[in-house]
């Protein structure tokens, strides 16, 4: 075959514009210049309904998941061994602050708070899960030797048993750190929020031994509390009563010598107030305060006198309440006399001196008198300035004495001082030393109360009892578990399925990616509604239709009333309003359905009385010739070599209106005969004789045959398979189409499944599932042998 022959592309002159893309939508405008570029989606807004119609249309992921998982959960719960879980509770009681206890030699609280008995807590929960604990429990119960705590696995033990040199035997020091370590991971040691309560848990094939095992452990915890309460009152006894001695010897030591500093400082009294220097001081003081006060007072006396009026003198001595001046009881009358006589004498001379003049002898008699009272009040006043300043001299000399021997008793209680001091300090020495082993003491006969009781800040609540039902497996649980993993594995494997997924399943994508419109989808004709299980893709006869919209008219429900011929014929009404004639029916890859598609198509064209050719240009493979059983004699291979009459064409005589035309022997140049002047002779022939022309041809991409023959159509079908064609296939197939400027007139969708959310939302239902036979034998898909081979697509 020639590969460098480049056939001439005619253009035919009869070609009609097609109005069906522009009624549809401008978007959908034919421009065979329009680059096939996915259309951007700017929505970015969560789609919660196209989550939804994910998960629907992969549901099956979710079931088999969840059945899987379900099933590996039965499994898990039928060949687990049972193992029962035994269970206690144990109460730590809050400790009395006024009961006995050697932390309040510290001044400790015996309450504690929140913060404290959350790490004593702490502490029980570690102390009940450490090594020790459980070594004692293994020991005590002889755990090490059972069937249970062997630290070889069943695998382990085969594998030493039939391969020569693998086995390996443990020390000592080995085996116990694995029968510790098994101990461990079945015991659980918890508390209960906001309670006082330990739940200790021990989980055991055999049920008794669970129980043992969780007393056995409290028994023992219960036990070693107290030994360790033991040991530490009987260490502080043993301390404390080293302690005593000395501190007895250091108060007995310390009380001597305060007596002895009680002597030497002169202190005989109750406390260190009560002595002699310091009551001779204070009597002193009295006397200095005494003296200084008769001192001020005869001064006073003193000066008022020697200002020799009489009456300041009488006045001061008369107002005096004690008798400050010896003898002055006798001045102050014979003065207040002296007094008075004057008065009388004077108011007698004024008398006379007014009656009879001065030079009377009465009046100078008077006067006589008179001046030798004055005297005698003048030397009255002597004696008592006298007197008054003796005394004065006296009080002045007795406070100086007082003063003196103040400053003196003062000077000495100032050298007691130190000694007090001395004394008072051995003296709170010996009283700290006294109440300190007095307390010690005291305590001490508290410990050796404390040695002999048990420890009462533990209590078991709830005793472990033999469990009567296995704790594991939990059926339920497991069960729920394993579905909810399915479910969400299955719902992981939709997603990922999804992602992956690259095919065609949904219409709108198509027209996203590639500006074509979508003709319509062909539901799977083997899933189609009111076809019997049994009577799928039953062939018939050789000789008969492989189709679904042309049926004999006495069965009772014909396959013509399926969603598949129902979606044929809406195509067909594309095709009416279309305008166009001679049609090319084509597909990225094998397998899609084309030649599915264009025989059903021909049938519902003819079916409205249109007359219709079908016309087969596979000439590789002719799968409608074989189909039709038209493989023999001349072709459309021998009709473009010359070798044949272009009027061959055969009837159809189970579809009135409809001719085919088979393809004939495989030529050895089929591209170069179908782009050929002769194909457009040909096409040009037909389009004068039928109302329409179907042309089945190879797939895109494999071959150029359809490439060539595009141009010279009115329009192009081009078909793709639900759930396999990739959308890269697709892209491709138009823009190979497209750069050869082939009239596009639309994608159609084939063998979508009727089940999935996609189809139902693009075209809707109508019943078609509620249509049940009388008799499914009835009922039957006119499909050959030779079309059942390969029944997910087109036959080979």
């Amino acid at each position: 075959m020639n590969r460098n022959y480049e056939p001439s592309l005619p253009t035919h002159s009869h070609r009609q514009h097609n109005s069906l893309d522009t009624r549809l939508s401008p978007a959908f405008a034919r421009s065979t210049d329009r680059p096939a570029v996915p259309k951007s989606n700017d929505d970015s807004d969560f789609d919660i309904f196209a989550l939804v119609q994910i998960i629907r249309k992969r549901k099956a992921w979710i079931f088999a998941c969840t059945a899987a998982m379900l099933a590996i959960a039965l499994l898990v719960c039928i060949f687990m061994p049972r193992k029962y879980k035994a269970e206690s509770k144990l109460e730590i009681l809050k400790q009395d602050a006024g009961g006995l206890s050697i932390g309040d030699a510290n001044g400790a609280s015996g309450s504690s708070d929140a913060l404290d008995f959350n790490v004593n807590l702490q502490t029980q929960l570690s102390v009940l899960k450490s090594d020790t604990l459980a070594e004692q429990v293994i020991k005590e119960l002889n755990l090490a030797d059972s069937k249970e705590f062997s630290p070889d696995s069943p695998l382990k033990s085969a594998i030493a048993r039939y391969v020569p040199g693998t086995s390996h035997q443990l020390t000592p020091e080995e085996h116990a750190a694995a029968v510790l370590k098994k101990f461990k991971s079945n015991l659980a040691v918890d508390s209960l929020s906001g309670t006082r309560l330990i739940t200790v848990a021990y989980t055991h094939s055999d049920p008794e031994v669970a129980a043992k095992v969780v007393n056995q452990l409290l028994s023992d915890y219960v036990e070693y509390n107290f030994q360790v309460r033991y040991k530490a009152t009987t260490k502080a006894t043993d301390w404390l009563g080293r302690q005593l001695v000395d501190l007895k010897s250091q108060a007995e030591h310390a009380q001597d010598r305060a007596v002895q500093l009680e002597k030497e400082s002169g202190i005989f009294g109750e406390d260190e107030h009560h002595n002699v220097v310091v009551t001779r001081l204070e009597q002193l003081g009295n006397e200095v305060t005494a003296a200084e006060t008769n001192r001020v007072v005869k001064e006073n006396i003193y000066r008022l006198a020697t200002s020799g009026n009489p009456d300041l003198v009488a006045g001061m001595l008369g107002a005096t309440g004690e008798q400050p001046v010896s003898g002055a009881s006798n001045s102050v009358p014979l003065l207040n006399s002296l007094r008075q006589r004057e008065a009388d004498l004077n108011a007698e001379y004024a008398d006379a001196a007014s009656k009879y003049g001065p030079e009377y002898p009465r009046v100078i008699q008077l006067k006589d008198r008179l001046n030798s009272l004055h005297a005698s009040i003048q030397a009255e006043l002597d004696k008592v300035v006298g007197r008054a300043k003796s005394e004065y001299a006296l009080a002045a000399s007795h406070e100086a004495s007082a003063r003196k021997s103040f400053a003196a008793q003062k000077k000495a209680a100032a050298q007691m001082n130190d000694k007090a001091t001395d004394f008072l300090i051995a003296k709170h020495e010996a009283e700290a030393s006294r109440v300190l082993y007095e307390h010690l003491l005291g305590k001490l006969k508290e410990a050796g109360v404390l040695a002999g009781l048990h420890s009462s800040e533990l209590h078991i609540v709830d005793p472990a009892s033999v469990p009567v039902r296995p704790a594991r497996p939990n059926v339920p649980l497991y069960l729920a578990f394993g579905a909810l993993a399915g479910m969400t594995l299955g719902t992981v494997c939709v997603f990922v399925a999804e992602a992956m997924d690259r095919t065609i399943r949904n219409p709108e994508e198509i027209e996203a990616s590639t500006y074509v419109p979508v003709l319509g989808v062909v539901p799977d004709a083997r899933l189609a509604p009111g076809i019997g299980r049994k009577n799928r893709l039953k062939p018939q006869a050789k000789t008969a239709l492989p189709s679904i919209t042309h049926t004999r008219r006495d069965e009772a429900l014909t396959l013509q009333d399926s969603a598949t011929a129902e979606a044929f014929r809406a195509i067909r009404t594309a095709l009416l309003l279309s305008g166009d004639k001679v049609l090319m029916i084509t597909s990225g890859s094998a397998q899609e359905g084309k030649s599915f598609t264009s025989l059903n198509l021909a049938i519902a064209l003819a079916q409205n009385g249109s007359k219709v050719l079908l016309a087969d240009a596979d000439l590789r493979r002719g799968t409608l010739s074989r189909v039709l059983n038209q493989h023999t004699g001349a072709g459309l291979s021998q009709v473009l070599l010359g070798g044949a009459d272009r009027n061959i064409h055969r009837p159809i005589q189970q579809v009135p209106g409809l001719t085919f035309m088979p393809a004939g022997a495989p030529p050895s140049c089929p591209s170069e005969l179908l782009g050929s002047q002769k194909m457009s002779a040909l096409v040009e022939s037909w389009r004068q004789q039928f109302d329409f022309v179907l042309i089945d041809t190879p797939p895109v991409l494999p071959v150029t045959d359809a490439a060539v023959l595009a141009p010279g159509m009115d329009a192009v079908i081009v078909v793709v398979r639900f759930g396999v064609t990739i959308q890269q296939s697709v892209v491709r197939t138009i823009r190979i189409l497209r750069d050869v400027r082939a009239n596009l007139l639309g994608v159609l969708v084939n063998a979508v499944d009727l089940r999935s959310p996609d189809y139902f939302h693009y075209s809707g239902s109508y019943g078609y599932e509620g249509y049940h036979a009388s008799d499914p034998g009835e009922i039957q898909l006119l499909v050959p042998e030779s079309m059942k081979a390969n029944p997910k697509g087109e036959t080979t």
